[in-house]
């Protein structure tokens, strides 16, 4: 969850920052210093309140190394802010695994409103 810009009321008419600033978020949520060269390479609107994201950024490593990694994100704004769910590969890997990431992400539905659970009781009695 992005909490920054808050709800956003038209997810379609951000502009490409916007879709960086959050996936850069959730990325380096262990850090700030884990990845470089973060690029947006494309944004497609899939109905009206989600759009996928494809990305791709270079995974800093604790030993040294720098990992190319290419990823595809969903992006929606329900509720107080902007949820995502991000995937990413190995470039080396991504063409053989672009399609799972790909349902994965599609996959991702967030609900703010008209969900209720029902509380279930239980007695001691009635084991």
């Amino acid at each position: 969850m992005y909490t920054d810009e808050g709800k956003v009321e038209n997810i379609a008419q951000q502009p490409k920052d916007f879709f960086q600033r959050a996936i850069i978020k959730a990325i380096s949520q262990k850090g700030a210093n884990i990845y470089q060269n973060f690029k947006v390479t494309k944004i497609t609107p899939i109905g009206q309140d989600y759009m996928t994201v494809d990305f791709k950024y270079q995974l800093l490593t604790g030993a040294g190394f720098e990992v190319d990694r290419t990823g595809v994100a969903s992006v929606t704004s329900v509720g107080k802010a902007v949820q995502l769910l991000w995937t990413a590969s190995t470039s080396i890997r991504y063409k053989k695994t672009e399609q799972a990431l790909r349902e994965m992400a599609g996959s991702f539905r967030c609900y703010s409103e008209g969900l209720e659970l029902q509380k279930i009781v239980y007695k001691e009695d009635e084991y």
